[in-house]
């Protein structure tokens, strides 16, 4: 069934497809599907639509959304502060992308750990996805509500900004002081920028849990439970 131009769903696979542009060849990332105009310099793909269509069409297929990950620092002893990780939460999710080719990769296959990356991070990318739902936000100027990630573009994320639609379950704070950069393009396997891809979003096996862990780390403490949109990483 065809929802848009670029929207597709199969009620009987519990699936959407839709289609987005591969943006970049080289550098860190943050998100592996943005919403085109946002963060499209630290993104594997674009989408040119709203977050909020795609939350439409999995609800069309009967997805069920919850809330997307959340992170923050806690003080610790001797100045240093401790990451407090929030997992997002929401139906499970199998999310890949479809090249020209016809050949069909998960997400994760066009990413790689950085090799200036510190030794302890992890090597392999996150891989699971919830359907997290993003939030809906008010603007101060007109007080109207709006979806927040139709502002932020977050549409499937890499690290965790707190607004994604579509998350990964591995929380990653979007603060190199609090998380190195670890994540950049794999070379080679991305197709070069302009490439039409189809995103392919599936129900997974089961629902994600919930689950809260701390990390470590020498800095000194500051709340950062609200993360800077576009900061470097």
């Amino acid at each position: 069934m065809k929802v848009s131009d670029s929207i597709r769903i199969d009620r009987a696979r519990g699936a959407v497809r839709f289609d987005a542009t591969a943006v970049i060849a080289e550098g860190f990332l943050e998100q592996y599907v943005c919403i085109a105009g946002t963060r499209d310099h630290e993104s594997l793909f674009a989408f040119a639509g709203k977050a909020s269509e795609i939350h439409a069409a999995m609800l069309l297929v009967g997805l069920e959304p919850g809330s997307p990950g959340r992170w923050r620092q806690l003080p610790a002893e001797e100045g240093s502060f401790k990451l407090e990780l929030t997992p997002p939460r929401g139906d499970a999710l199998i999310v890949s992308a479809i090249l020209p080719s016809g050949a069909e990769h998960p997400l994760q296959w066009f990413v790689r750990a950085s090799p200036v990356a510190p030794a302890s991070a992890a090597t392999e990318p996150p891989s699971r996805f919830v359907f997290a739902g993003s939030h809906f936000g008010r603007s101060a100027r007109t007080q109207r509500e709006f979806y927040a990630a139709d502002a932020s573009g977050s549409l499937v994320g890499l690290v965790t900004f707190g607004d994604e639609t579509i998350a990964a379950v591995e929380v990653i704070p979007d603060q190199v002081e609090a998380s190195p950069a670890v994540w950049e393009v794999f070379v080679g396997r991305m197709p070069p920028p302009g490439t039409t891809v189809t995103i392919d979003i599936r129900r997974g096996d089961s629902k994600t849990a919930q689950i809260s862990t701390e990390r470590s780390s020498p800095l000194a403490d500051r709340d950062q439970s609200v993360a800077r949109p576009g900061a470097p990483r």
